[in-house]
């Protein structure tokens, strides 16, 4: 319980800053719908897709092995050799990031490929110090420069694209801004003149984290299939405008995401120190935590679809209502995307990372096949649904692997329960009237604080000791 408590604590210094910060960017989707066509979206959409596949191969997630290495050392100036080893790796990944951009960029023909190169580097500047933050438990300052970076991009949004009606190429510029904003904010946690002495230089520990990530850009690659893949064949068998739809179904996604990515950053702390440790009862504290994951997201989820059909006329302009649909089954989807991403940090923390590549190979593999048999007759439902059957496939794979290695346990019931409320979710969003939603909401909400009674009432108990 007391890990628990601890996790759902670093989960919410997370939440505050991801919570305001994706709050912020939601709130511009009237925007984005009423000053941008879904040809013009799509086209933006799926040129972010393109630089991050490209991402996905030369930066080898060398933030991940970063904040894992810094974990193996207890004392602050230790910490930063495994940091300048991986500024090393990160420096030249980022020679090779800008040649493959403009060379592929001229290829393929991307309109405004220097900014689309921009806003993949500063994104990617903006999570190597956003790990290297969290690395020295910094949690809140990292916390702030999301948010602060958050409302510039906002801002200049705003200005850029409502006030002065440029096109969407000003979006990656506004997201570029934000970023560095970001990073400075970052940056006045750190000493980055200590980070580069030559005394932190190990080129043995270099090799190894070369060696930890190289599984990690693999999987990369293969995640980017499960995801991006299908905004690029919706665009090149359907429309942009198809993409487009399709991008804004999954905005509302984010919101799942900004709770999940809350839950992920505090899970990888806790984890890779339990991973490390010799805690006998480390494999029962992921069983537990894992169940619990799963329990929250899904009533996350039952509840959110509701809410999403009572707002979205009023967040949405009707020229992209089609989207509407798309919503329930993108949602779904993230659900299995979150609790695969669950299992993949286990897998990290326990170092069997070498399995990750593997696992998410076979749901490659599903989301490619479903999503090329059903496009034909299912049209943009077709990305969703095939990238559900693939994380299914990952989410299984994953399972076995950790069962077999820490003994993990899920209950077959809570799942059973679980997919019984969100198929209902799913039914009262499809054929359900504003009230019926509303009615939804209510139920769904009162029984999720039923079933965490205990845990609400542990939790402010604790806070009062503390007080007192």
């Amino acid at each position: 319980m007391k890990e628990l408590i601890r996790f759902i604590k670093t989960s919410g210094i997370y939440m505050v800053g991801n919570i305001l910060t994706k709050a912020i960017t939601f709130f511009m989707l009237p925007i984005y719908t009423k000053y941008l066509s879904p040809t013009d979206y799509g086209i933006y959409d799926v040129n972010i897709a393109y630089i991050t596949f490209l991402s996905s191969v030369l930066f080898l997630d060398i933030w991940s092995g970063i904040l894992r290495y810094m974990f193996d050392y207890q004392i602050k100036e230790e910490k930063r050799k495994p940091i300048l080893s991986g500024l090393i790796i990160f420096t030249a990944s980022t020679i090779l990031y800008a040649i493959f951009s403009f060379t592929l960029g001229s290829i393929m023909s991307i309109d405004y490929i220097f900014w689309v190169f921009l806003y993949g580097l500063a994104l990617n500047l903006q999570q190597l110090f956003a790990y290297i933050i969290r690395g020295f438990a910094k949690n809140a300052l990292f916390a702030i420069s999301g948010l602060v970076g958050s409302i510039v991009t906002v801002v200049f949004n705003v200005v850029f694209i409502a006030l002065l009606h440029y096109s969407y190429q000003f979006l990656y510029v506004a997201s570029i801004l934000g970023s560095i904003v970001n990073i400075l904010i970052l940056l006045s946690g750190v000493n980055i003149f200590k980070l580069l002495k030559r005394d932190n230089l190990d080129w043995h520990l270099t090799l190894d984290m070369l060696i930890f990530s190289l599984p990690l850009t693999i999987n990369s690659i293969s995640w980017w299939f499960l995801t991006a893949f299908n905004r690029v064949i919706l665009t090149n068998t359907l429309s942009s405008a198809a993409n487009g739809l399709y991008a804004i179904a999954n905005k509302f996604s984010a919101i799942v995401q900004l709770v999940d990515q809350a839950f992920q950053m505090a899970w990888q702390e806790i984890s890779f120190s339990k991973g490390g440790s010799k805690d006998k009862n480390q494999d029962a504290f992921f069983s537990s935590a894992i169940n619990e994951y799963i329990k929250f997201m899904a009533f996350g989820i039952a509840i959110l679809l509701p809410i999403i059909k009572i707002i979205f006329p009023y967040f949405v302009n009707e020229a992209f209502d089609a989207s509407l649909k798309v919503i329930p089954l993108a949602l779904i989807a993230t659900l299995l995307s979150s609790i695969s991403t669950f299992l993949g940090g286990t897998l990290t923390a326990i170092k069997k990372n070498r399995y990750l590549f593997t696992t998410t190979i076979a749901g490659t593999v599903v989301n490619i096949i479903v999503v090329y048999a059903t496009i034909g007759t299912l049209q943009v439902q077709a990305a969703s649904l095939a990238l559900g059957a693939g994380y299914l496939a990952v989410d299984f794979r994953r399972y076995a692997l950790l069962k077999k290695y820490i003994g993990l346990k899920i209950k077959g019931t809570l799942l059973l329960g679980l997919t019984i409320l969100l198929i209902i979710s799913v039914i009262i969003f499809w054929i359900g009237n504003i009230l019926f939603n509303a009615v939804a909401f209510f139920s769904f909400f009162c029984l999720m604080l039923y079933l965490y009674k205990d845990l609400i009432v542990k939790f402010i108990s604790d806070i009062k000791i503390r007080k007192d």
